[in-house]
């Protein structure tokens, strides 16, 4: 016959403990030193997360600080010989250079070479010097010029033969008014 184990103890852990078989205990140790390390790790991860949501607020409130702060220019009053001159140079670098130099560039031809263009932003004008092989050329330079919708007013002012150079070219110079009112 066979033996029948009868057991009078109640239920417990420590009754379990004593019966279970060594790879179920591992299972269990194994078990419980991974929830160990995870709560472990969760704390680490909550405390950088308490420490980056510091970080921010410290970084909003300075923020905040910098935008209530009044930028304060300070004024400063110019001479008027200085207020003149900035002035004219803004004046001088609002001409509408493109527009000027698009309408040269319509009427120059490889006769005539543009030596030196000097502008006037007070008069709205500018003088020019060039030079050509011929008198016919230069004339006809000048009227091309005068033809330009932008100019209103083309004058030859002056010419010569340059006798110093074998080639005897003809420099002369010359003034263009442009329309008042033409920006770039």
């Amino acid at each position: 016959m066979r033996s029948i184990q009868i057991e009078f103890a109640p239920d417990s852990v420590t009754k379990r403990l004593h019966y279970a078989s060594l790879p179920v205990l591992l299972l269990a140790a194994f078990t419980l030193i991974l929830l160990c390390g995870l709560a472990l790790r969760g704390k680490q991860l909550m405390q950088a997360s308490m420490h980056a949501t510091e970080k921010v607020q410290a970084l909003t409130a300075d923020i905040e600080k910098v935008e209530k702060r009044q930028i304060r220019v300070p004024t400063a009053k110019l001479p008027q010989e200085q207020v003149i001159a900035i002035n004219q140079a803004v004046a001088k670098l609002n001409l509408p250079w493109t527009d000027v130099f698009d309408a040269l560039e319509k009427a120059s031809s490889d006769r005539v070479a543009l030596l030196q263009v000097t502008p006037n932003s007070q008069k709205a004008s500018l003088k020019a010097i060039a030079e050509t092989k011929n008198g016919d050329d230069m004339i006809a330079y000048i009227e091309v010029l005068k033809q330009q919708k932008l100019f209103t007013a083309v004058v030859l002012e002056k010419h010569e033969i340059n006798e110093r150079d074998q080639n005897k070219p003809y420099r002369f110079q010359f003034e263009v008014q442009w329309r008042d009112g033409v920006r770039q």
